[in-house]
């Protein structure tokens, strides 16, 4: 039987090509929202709008600096996996800080998500063992 961790994991994985940009415009809503509502004098739909304006130019942004560095720094080869497998755990450790209680985990639950979301949507593509023999 599988626990709630196990089944939340899965979905986002079979998810994670659908959501990982909803799920980084919502990060930065949560994390980035209050900081800007405390500076300004903006109400939530102005300050989600903001969000979502970055958040539609940034992370396609970063899949071109991804496909950009991975052509000129590594021949060609992709290295969005290794990026993914460094991210996974960041993301289980946001989404489930309870069972990282030693850990002051320094970000939202929905950046976990998030995070999450863009780990497995970047070793979606990639060879798992490729990646961990290159880490190595």
């Amino acid at each position: 039987m599988d626990t709630i961790g196990t089944i939340y994991a899965k979905a986002i994985d079979d998810l994670s090509a659908k959501i990982f940009i909803p799920a980084f415009v919502c990060s930065i809503f949560v994390e980035l929202g209050p900081i800007i509502a405390s500076y300004t004098n903006f109400g939530f739909w102005i300050v989600y709008v903001i969000s979502f304006i970055v958040g539609v130019f940034v992370a396609p942004l970063i899949l071109y600096l991804l496909i950009e560095l991975s052509i000129r720094f590594n021949d060609g080869k992709p290295f969005g996996d290794i990026l993914g497998l460094f991210l996974l755990p960041l993301g289980f450790a946001g989404l489930f800080p309870d069972y990282f209680n030693n850990f002051e985990v320094p970000y939202t639950q929905v950046t976990g998500l998030a995070m999450l979301a863009w780990g497995f949507m970047l070793v979606a593509h990639g060879n798992f063992l490729r990646a961990i023999k290159e880490l190595l």
